[in-house]
């Protein structure tokens, strides 16, 4: 079959279902060739379309009954903050009675929702920010979700003071629990990392300051991820971007003007995150004591 039948069966998206291009004389052989790219369980693009989270969640909305409401980190990135990427999940609340809770490729729920936490969104519906920030907040990683929460504050999409009013008075699912994690947003950190980082440190007892800036003598000095300003110790985040040579060389030259006035830096990588956490804890203590005594050398 020439694909030059392809483009009739695409909608504005360049998405067809299976039913469809069968309709049109396609095979399943030659829907699982090269020329085409599965979406979802039965929706696919062809191979030339960029394939991202926003383009997943429209294959959804091909599928799911009106009643679904995409939340969570795929409302997030449709609102603007990319939180999910094409290998990533759409997470759906759907009603149990319709059955999609084991579809490849979604992440589905089955909770109460409200007319007034949702718009329209091709056919079906998407959480407002409120409600997405809820749905992040009660997931189980508490790191992880109160990071996903400050990048919508970071974002500007929401405060925690908006936050904590949609909350007030529910008794859904995880309400207590997203109450709970409340105290811990800040949407200062730049980056998912640096949030995981610091909610890690803030539940090990420590409390750094996100993004400080540091001055010496009335001179700028640096912007840090995580400070302790009062000891003068840096906690920074070494993503794998600080590979890049240029990047290594003002890395190490604004570490090297924090040094000469005086503050201690300690680099935190992702391996680090995985499996020493505790290690970085006690690296972190040390040096506060160590500032504190001015014994460090």
């Amino acid at each position: 079959m020439p694909t030059s039948k392809i483009p009739q069966l695409g909608n504005e998206h360049e998405l067809f279902l299976r039913s469809e291009a069968l309709t049109a004389g396609l095979t399943d052989t030659q829907l699982r060739s090269s020329a085409f790219c599965r979406v979802l369980h039965g929706v696919y693009t062809t191979s030339g379309t960029p394939l991202t989270h926003e383009l997943k969640c429209l294959a959804a909305a091909m599928r799911l009954p009106a009643e679904a409401m995409l939340t969570g980190l795929s409302s997030a990135t449709l609102h603007g903050v990319a939180l999910a990427d094409f290998s990533t999940p759409v997470d759906v609340i759907v009603p149990r009675e319709y059955g999609m809770h084991r579809r490849q490729g979604l992440r589905c729920s089955a909770v109460r929702t409200y007319d007034f936490e949702h718009g329209v969104w091709h056919g079906i519906r998407l959480a407002g920010i409120e409600r997405t920030s809820f749905d992040l907040l009660k997931r189980r990683s508490m790191s992880l979700s109160i990071a996903h929460c400050d990048a919508l504050l970071h974002g500007g999409l929401i405060t925690r003071e908006g936050i904590a009013k949609f909350l007030s008075g529910r008794r859904d699912n995880g309400v207590v629990l997203a109450r709970h994690r409340l105290p811990y947003l800040d949407g200062r950190s730049e980056s998912i990392p640096e949030s995981v980082l610091r909610v890690e440190l803030n539940l090990r007892g420590l409390d750094p300051t996100p993004q400080f800036e540091v001055f010496a003598e009335g001179r700028f000095i640096a912007r840090v991820d995580l400070a302790f300003p009062a000891e003068r110790v840096a906690v920074e985040y070494d993503g794998h971007w600080h590979a890049d040579p240029e990047q290594f060389r003002r890395d190490e030259a604004r570490r090297l003007r924090l040094n000469e006035s005086g503050w201690i830096v300690i680099v935190v990588t992702n391996k680090h995150m995985q499996t020493s956490i505790d290690h970085v804890v006690s690296s972190i203590h040390e040096a506060l004591t160590c500032q504190r005594n001015g014994s460090f050398n």
